[in-house]
Protein backbone atom coordinates (compact mmCIF):
# COMPACT_ATOMS: atom_id res chain seq x y z
CA UNK A 1 0.00 0.00 0.00
CA UNK A 2 2.69 2.39 1.00
CA UNK A 3 4.44 1.82 -2.59
CA UNK A 4 1.18 2.35 -4.33
CA UNK A 5 0.93 5.94 -2.75
CA UNK A 6 5.06 6.42 -3.06
CA UNK A 7 5.42 5.93 -6.33
CA UNK A 8 2.00 7.67 -7.51
CA UNK A 9 0.32 4.92 -8.60
CA UNK A 10 -2.65 5.49 -6.45
CA UNK A 11 -3.10 9.43 -5.61
CA UNK A 12 -4.39 9.58 -2.43
CA UNK A 13 -5.57 7.15 0.45
CA UNK A 14 -8.93 7.63 -0.60
CA UNK A 15 -8.43 6.32 -3.81
CA UNK A 16 -6.70 3.46 -2.23
CA UNK A 17 -9.09 2.60 -0.17
CA UNK A 18 -11.49 2.85 -3.28
CA UNK A 19 -9.40 0.52 -5.63
CA UNK A 20 -8.60 -2.06 -2.87
CA UNK A 21 -12.03 -2.61 -1.35
CA UNK A 22 -11.40 -2.08 2.18
CA UNK A 23 -12.21 0.74 4.58
CA UNK A 24 -10.25 3.93 5.69
CA UNK A 25 -9.40 2.50 9.10
CA UNK A 26 -7.91 -0.74 7.51
CA UNK A 27 -5.68 1.25 5.36
CA UNK A 28 -4.68 3.42 8.20
CA UNK A 29 -4.44 0.32 10.91
CA UNK A 30 -1.95 -1.70 8.33
CA UNK A 31 -0.40 2.16 7.04
CA UNK A 32 0.73 2.25 10.78
CA UNK A 33 2.39 -0.62 11.07
CA UNK A 34 5.47 0.77 9.18
CA UNK A 35 6.09 3.35 12.11
CA UNK A 36 7.25 -0.29 13.96
CA UNK A 37 11.10 -0.18 14.17
CA UNK A 38 12.82 -2.00 11.21
CA UNK A 39 13.79 -5.27 13.51
CA UNK A 40 10.39 -5.59 14.21
CA UNK A 41 8.90 -5.52 10.83
CA UNK A 42 12.10 -7.93 10.10
CA UNK A 43 10.92 -10.50 12.64
CA UNK A 44 7.20 -10.00 11.34
CA UNK A 45 8.40 -10.45 7.75
CA UNK A 46 10.31 -13.42 8.71
CA UNK A 47 7.49 -14.87 10.61
CA UNK A 48 4.94 -15.26 7.44
CA UNK A 49 6.63 -17.47 5.23
CA UNK A 50 7.18 -20.54 5.18
CA UNK A 51 4.31 -20.96 7.81
CA UNK A 52 1.31 -21.99 7.49
CA UNK A 53 -1.79 -19.79 8.03
CA UNK A 54 -1.43 -16.56 9.83
CA UNK A 55 1.15 -16.45 13.02
CA UNK A 56 0.39 -12.81 13.40
CA UNK A 57 -2.19 -11.02 12.77
CA UNK A 58 -2.67 -6.33 12.17
CA UNK A 59 -4.68 -6.57 15.16
CA UNK A 60 -1.98 -8.49 17.72
CA UNK A 61 0.66 -5.74 16.23
CA UNK A 62 -1.74 -2.54 17.13
CA UNK A 63 -0.39 -2.10 20.66
CA UNK A 64 3.24 -2.40 19.73
CA UNK A 65 2.87 1.25 17.96
CA UNK A 66 3.46 3.18 21.22
CA UNK A 67 6.15 1.14 22.35
CA UNK A 68 10.19 1.80 22.99
CA UNK A 69 11.94 0.00 19.99
CA UNK A 70 13.15 -2.25 22.55
CA UNK A 71 9.89 -3.47 24.05
CA UNK A 72 8.89 -3.88 20.54
CA UNK A 73 11.52 -5.91 19.72
CA UNK A 74 11.05 -7.94 23.00
CA UNK A 75 7.53 -8.48 22.37
CA UNK A 76 8.19 -9.55 18.42
CA UNK A 77 10.33 -11.81 19.47
CA UNK A 78 8.59 -13.97 21.67
CA UNK A 79 6.10 -14.64 18.99
CA UNK A 80 8.75 -17.07 16.62
CA UNK A 81 9.18 -18.71 19.68
CA UNK A 82 5.65 -19.90 20.13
Amino acid sequence: MDALLADGTVPSRAELVRSLGISPARVTQVLNLLNLTPPVLAAIAALSDPLPGHVVAEHMLRPLQGLPPEEQEHIVGSLAHT
